[in-house]
């Protein structure tokens, strides 16, 4: 038996959970929503408790999913402006973890141009200098909001406390500050100039390698950012030689969180997913030459291997 919208919102109210696996055939016609049914689940999702929003907001997405109907080099991602509008305003009706989810699901499953069909949303929650939109403005580049946040990040709030500083210089820099930009920037620069030896490793001899840990973690502020500045310095970095090292753990390539950085900006693209080989990094660079206008020399060298890095001898459990 299919279920409906309404069979959802009965059983969220009951106690139960939207699944992976839960079928969304009988609401989705043809990969469409129809208004009415839309019209109710967003009803719901700005009454319900905390909940049911949540379950409704997993619900949205992933309808949102499944509209979509892409090419076999693309990634399934929200494209409906129906599905769009729901989460943006229906999903911050209420300050709780549906809220929270919604933020998740718009910045990571959106592109920038779609997200900027409701700047006007953004702009004027930022007027009121609430910070629930700060992430979602910055990836649609909501340039009029830019003196709203400029005034929060004056406000001790934003200024003093350290989590909420990151994210509003973030977005200053996303949406035009270039001197908050330059020191996000410099800051990745100096992270590789600087990049200390690679931890000591009883079992091999790590020669002349370089840490890359504090690099990895300066790439994804330049992502969250996503200018074309910032990320043909990311593009700059998916050559390096650099790791990021977690002793007895793992040895990461530092062009993995450069990928992410920028997979975050085109989240449709599966050519900025995880290359597996030579080819396929190749092509990678030319999607940041075609896009970015970035530029690479020479061949695109071999690629560090991701590997344990156990620098001594566990004990046995």
């Amino acid at each position: 038996m299919q279920i409906t919208a309404q069979s959802y919102i009965i059983a969220f109210r009951s106690g139960g959970n939207f699944k992976p696996s839960d079928s969304v055939a009988g609401i989705l016609i043809n990969h469409r929503v129809e208004n009415g049914t839309l019209t109710l689940l967003t009803k719901e999702l700005s009454s319900g408790t905390k909940e049911v929003r949540e379950n409704i907001v997993l619900l949205l997405e992933r309808l949102g999913l499944e509209m979509d109907a892409p090419t076999p080099d693309k990634f399934p991602i929200i494209r409906d402006q129906a599905i769009i509008r729901a989460l943006v305003v229906g999903g911050f009706t209420k300050d709780d973890a549906a809220a929270s989810r919604a933020a998740t699901i718009l910045t990571e499953r959106c592109k920038p141009s779609d997200l900027a069909a409701f700047s006007d949303v953004y702009a004027a929650s930022l007027q009121q200098l609430k910070g629930q939109y700060l992430y979602i403005a910055a990836k649609a580049k909501t340039l009029e909001a830019r003196p709203s946040v400029e005034k929060m990040a004056l406000q001790p709030k934003w200024r003093d406390e350290p989590e909420r500083r990151e994210a509003i210089r973030i977005a200053q820099a996303a949406l035009g500050n270039t001197q908050i930009e330059d020191e996000f920037i410099n800051a990745a620069i100096q992270a590789a100039k600087s990049a200390p030896p690679a931890p000591p490793n009883r079992f091999y001899n790590v020669g002349a390698a370089k840490d890359g840990t504090e690099l990895a973690k300066r790439l994804e502020p330049l992502g969250l950012i996503g200018t074309r500045r910032s990320l043909l310095l990311v593009c700059s970095y998916l050559r390096s030689p650099l790791k990021s090292y977690v002793p007895d753990v793992s040895e990461k390539s530092v062009r993995s969180p450069a990928l992410e950085a920028l997979l975050y900006n085109f989240p449709d693209e599966r050519v900025l997913n995880k290359p597996r080989d030579l080819s396929g990094w190749s092509t990678t660079e030319q999607f940041c030459v075609d896009h970015l206008g970035a530029v690479f020399e020479g061949t695109t060298p071999d690629i560090p291997p991701d590997q344990a890095y156990p620098t001594r001898i566990l004990p046995r459990s």
